[in-house]
């Protein structure tokens, strides 16, 4: 899963795989990290074929972004579609891969695939930011 249009980000969190999975699929919890700033909606029917939305909010900007859960495969892999404003015309593709990693920490592999080359720094950067307050959020629930 290379090439243009394509972003991987590998980041080690600090929770075990069976939390950060609940982070990655329960709305209350995509509310606290899912957008680089500001707030989050979250919506979530959390099967094959169901439906996500997030809609962030902040700069000055609402950005809402829907999705379809492809494949669900608790706590390790968890694929969806990802469309938004910026992401072009076709639906693009997040892949998320969760391992233990040592005494209660998860190495996170997360993988955009087909997105416009044009904008996937920007999504790099993106998911860099979320990611970073994912980790806060695991390390403060976890304190």
């Amino acid at each position: 899963m290379s090439g243009p249009g394509t972003i991987e980000i590998r980041r080690r969190l600090p929770a075990p795989v069976e939390e950060v999975f609940r982070w990655w699929t329960e709305a209350d919890r995509l509310r606290e990290w899912m957008s680089p700033i500001g707030t989050v909606e979250a919506e979530v029917d959390l099967r094959v074929g169901g439906s996500l939305r997030i809609v962030m909010r902040g700069d000055g900007r609402v950005i809402d972004h829907v999705g379809e859960y492809v494949e669900i495969d608790p706590p390790r892999r968890l694929v969806f579609t990802w469309v938004s404003a910026f992401t072009g015309a076709r639906p693009s593709l997040v892949t998320v891969e969760l391992e233990p990693e040592g005494e209660g920490a998860t190495q996170l592999r997360l993988v955009h695939s087909q997105l416009p080359e044009s904008i996937a720094a920007s999504h790099r950067d993106g998911w860099g930011a979320m990611l970073d307050r994912l980790s806060g959020s695991l390390a403060r629930s976890a304190a």
